[in-house]
């Protein structure tokens, strides 16, 4: 595990924020009605992933990500950009498009982090596949999984919390 340093935890920022920018090229320039969903998406998916990385440490299946670099992987990639991404191409894309791009953008999150931080050093993706780079790209893969997810919660929320646009 290498030393979290203020310049490496710039750095990830500096890569989040670079693909911000690539997020938001696909259109989503938050409408007013969007953004209550938008909020509750980050927020959603910010927090539950947060505390499911740790418990998923606690199982055995996911390597230990200090609070810091957990905080901003969950917080700042997954709950800020990530939530972009989707907002933007959820009407524009068909969905095996969305699970594509969800899958690659988190793939390139997750090697840096791993050249930054340290993290992602694993040696197993749910002791079905072997190895490091299988690790790597299982949880890639699954983020992959992030549109139909919130799509399918956001039509089941939409029915509880009025203000939602699930699309």
């Amino acid at each position: 595990m290498h030393t979290i340093t203020f310049v490496r935890i710039l750095a990830a920022l500096l890569l989040y924020g670079t693909l911000l920018v690539v997020a938001r090229s696909y259109g989503w320039r938050a409408p007013r009605n969007e953004w209550y969903t938008a909020q509750v998406v980050g927020i959603a998916w910010a927090v539950a992933t947060f505390v499911l990385n740790y418990l998923l440490f606690r199982a055995g299946v996911m390597s230990f990500m200090p609070w810091v670099t957990n905080g901003l992987h969950t917080f700042v990639w997954i709950g800020g950009v990530l939530t972009v991404l989707y907002m933007g191409v959820r009407r524009t894309q068909p969905l095996w498009v969305q699970m594509v791009l969800f899958a690659v953008f988190s793939l390139v999150v997750k090697v840096a982090e791993q050249i930054l931080f340290g993290t992602w050093e694993h040696t197993h993706f749910f002791q079905v596949f072997q190895g490091n780079t299988a690790y790597v790209l299982g949880w890639s893969l699954a983020d992959g999984l992030y549109p139909p997810i919130t799509l399918l919660g956001l039509r089941f929320l939409a029915k509880f919390v009025p203000g939602l646009v699930p699309v």
